[in-house]
């Protein structure tokens, strides 16, 4: 019990502290580093992965795969799974109005360039979406599902995250304090959401009581 307390603590005390070193005039210490290493030697089918992966993943394409997603979820456990995958989907939408700290995509000489929305930016919009939506699914497929059905959507939605976070450094799309960033904030969010989803039991029990 003590564990699960101290976890959302700490995962938004590591997106604080990630916020604020995304917020220097440059990349972060060892970024640089990193970011090369990683485009340099990412493996080929991985990358080809994450080109299947980015176009169903941005901006343009994230609404119409939540709502496909919600469709299902709908049709295979109703409107309190809905509900609380809802809540999700409304927090994967405050990474899309704006980026909370205004960086650039890493250069291949791995050099600091001009901002510009879109291009960029601070936390990985599509991390937090695939780690928040996936995490979310995973939730409603232990409440709803079997055994075997909340392992696979498990599986595939920590397979799905870690290829996005990968890829994204790899394609130089984003610095990798970006994705650290949004997976902390996704991790957070998900608690939240874990928590709403509890809370939901209590609320629907109440209004059963009043109702009756």
């Amino acid at each position: 019990m003590g564990s699960r307390r101290w976890a959302p603590v700490a995962l938004v005390s590591a997106s604080v502290a990630s916020t604020f070193a995304a917020r220097g005039s440059g990349p972060f210490a060892g970024e640089t580093g990193v970011t090369l290493w990683i485009h340099r030697n990412s493996p080929g089918p991985v990358d080809r992965i994450g080109d299947v992966l980015e176009p169903l993943f941005n901006d343009l394409a994230a609404p119409t795969m939540f709502a496909a997603t919600c469709l299902f979820v709908w049709w295979r456990w109703g409107l309190r799974a809905i509900a609380v995958l809802g809540l999700a989907g409304a927090l994967t939408g405050l990474t899309r109005v704006g980026d909370l700290v205004q960086r650039p995509r890493p250069t291949a000489s791995g050099s600091w360039s001009s901002y510009a929305y879109g291009n960029g930016g601070y936390p990985s919009g599509h991390v937090v979406f695939v780690a928040l939506i996936s995490g979310t699914l995973a939730i409603l497929a232990r409440r709803h599902g079997s055994t075997a059905t909340a392992t696979w959507v498990a599986v595939v939605g920590v397979t799905l995250t870690v290829m996005t976070s990968w890829t994204r450094v790899s394609h130089l799309e984003h610095w990798p304090l970006d994705v650290v960033g949004g997976l902390t904030m996704a991790g957070a969010a998900l608690y939240g959401v874990a928590a709403f989803d509890h809370r939901l039991d209590n609320l629907m029990a109440r209004r059963r009581r009043s109702g009756a």
